[in-house]
Parts: C-alpha cells; structure tokens; sequence
C-alpha cells in the first residue's frame, strides 16, 4: 500500500480555495487515450480552465492519476501541475502503481494538510490488486485522529477519497467502492454538517447525505461515466475538475468546472477499460 504521512500547513486568506482533480488516466506515453479521449490533452485542458478562476491555494488529486502504472504518467502529471504554481496533493487509485515508502513522489502523499480553519485529511482507499477500494485499519485510525482533533479544536474537516463511502446510483460502480466505507461514515456520522468527503472513482459529479455529512464526487480529467447507469456507460459531458472555497466560519461552497473551449469525442459505444 502506498503510505500517505506527514503534514502540510499552507497559509491562505482566510478563505481557503482548492481545486479537486481525479481520475487523470495518464498512459506511459503522452497523447494516449481512454476510451477515445487523450488524456493528457483533455488534463491540458482542464488546467488552462483552473487557471482561469484566479488564485488557488492548493489541488488535491483524488486517483487514478495514471492508466497503467508507467512512471513516465506522473513525471507528466507532475509537469502538466507545475504551470499552476500551487503545492498539489495526491492520492493513489485502483489504477495506480504501489511504490516503495522512499518513491521520489512521497512528498505529494501528505496525510493532513492544515490550512488556516479547516483541517484535510487524505485517505488511502487503495487496495492492491483489487478494483473496489478499502480502508485499512491504519486509515480508519487516522480518521479517528483527524475527527478526534476536529472535535477538539471546533475546525471542521474535509475528507478526501478516491473510492467514495456511498452509492452514487450507477449499479456497476457502486459494486466497486470501499467496500467498509461505512466504518467510516459511522465514525464521521458525530461531525454532521462540519465534515464533508470528496471522492473521485465514479468520473461523475455527484452528491449524497449521510448524517449531515455531504459526499460529493467529482467529474473526470478525461472521460466521463453516465450518471444512473446500471452497466459500464460513458457519458458526453465534457472533461471537469472541482472547486471548493472553505470559509472561516466554517462555511464552505463548491462548484463543478467543465471546459468549454475544447471538446473531446468521446466513444460512447464502448463497452469497458481494463
């Protein structure tokens, strides 16, 4: 399993703004393709559109950063980033290499970030060798750290997955998420309306309840899936990218971000990917 450890503290104004991407899907070799789409042009695209929202404090990458588990995927991943000029924090996917703890990319797998009034805590919902996702008894403890701190401190917490806790409504997908994600929301379900989870996995933007606490998944770099879809089935939206802003007060708003200044076919009768 990939080990996320350690803390970033980022000072922001007093309200933070993050950009969510997931689900890049970098090949080995640039201007590969998923399901139609290259992958690196659609994520050019969707930074030029994150570059166009004004100052940012910090992108958080929620998987399935590459296709096919090619280092030469996140040196580019990287390199397609550092325009941005922000720190960007990552976490592994299903379709993600697993790395020694002294990998020269350790330094994007934080555990917490600590901005000004709001806690992240980034979990590992990888499972190696395994397309559903799973929280290991060492994610589970930094949940209850996180939440015991939250608690503590009266600063609310933003959860980052790649796997999401809750159905999103598409059968097939939901046969894939973490499979004890409910340990997980039983643990937040105290925090209510002061927790909020982001996920990727499901290439769709999504958003569901539990407790008080929301859920929310974010649309793909690249291809997106069709939202109420029983079997495999994309989707022609285009590529997206999340933004939240986190408020002092504890107040937060997001909104979904798609290009418009490019469009990307996508094969709509494609029955799957590995």
């Amino acid at each position: 399993m990939n080990a996320l450890s350690g803390v970033a503290t980022l000072s922001t104004a007093a309200s933070s703004r993050l950009v969510q991407l997931s689900d890049t899907h970098l090949m080995r070799d640039a201007g590969g393709q998923l399901v139609g789409i290259d992958t690196d042009r659609s994520l050019a695209a969707v930074c030029r559109l994150v570059a166009s929202q004004g100052p940012i404090d910090a992108l958080l990458l929620t998987g399935d950063l590459a296709g096919d588990e090619a280092e030469e995927a996140y040196a580019r991943l990287g390199a397609a980033l550092a325009p941005l000029g922000v720190p960007s924090f990552w976490l592994p996917g299903n379709h993600d290499a697993v790395w020694s703890g002294d990998h020269a990319l350790k330094p994007h797998f934080k555990r917490t970030l600590q901005l000004p009034h709001w806690d992240v805590l980034m979990l590992n919902t990888q499972h190696e060798g395994v397309v559903a996702g799973f929280l290991a008894s060492s994610e589970i403890e930094a949940l209850e750290q996180a939440i015991d701190r939250a608690q503590a401190t009266g600063r609310p917490l933003l959860v980052a997955t790649h796997h999401p806790l809750m159905p999103v409504g598409c059968a097939w997908l939901d046969e894939i998420g973490a499979e004890n994600a409910e340990e997980a929301l039983q643990r937040l379900a105290p925090m209510g309306e002061k927790a909020v989870v982001i996920s990727g996995h499901v290439h769709q933007d999504s958003a569901q309840m539990h407790h008080g606490v929301q859920c929310l998944t974010a649309p793909s770099t690249c291809v997106q899936f069709a939202p109420s879809s029983a079997e495999f089935q994309v989707d022609a939206q285009a590529p997206g990218c999340r933004m939240l802003t986190l408020h002092e007060s504890g107040q937060w708003e997001t909104t979904v971000l798609r290009v418009t200044d490019e469009t990307f076919a996508v094969d709509l009768n494609s029955p799957g990917y590995a």
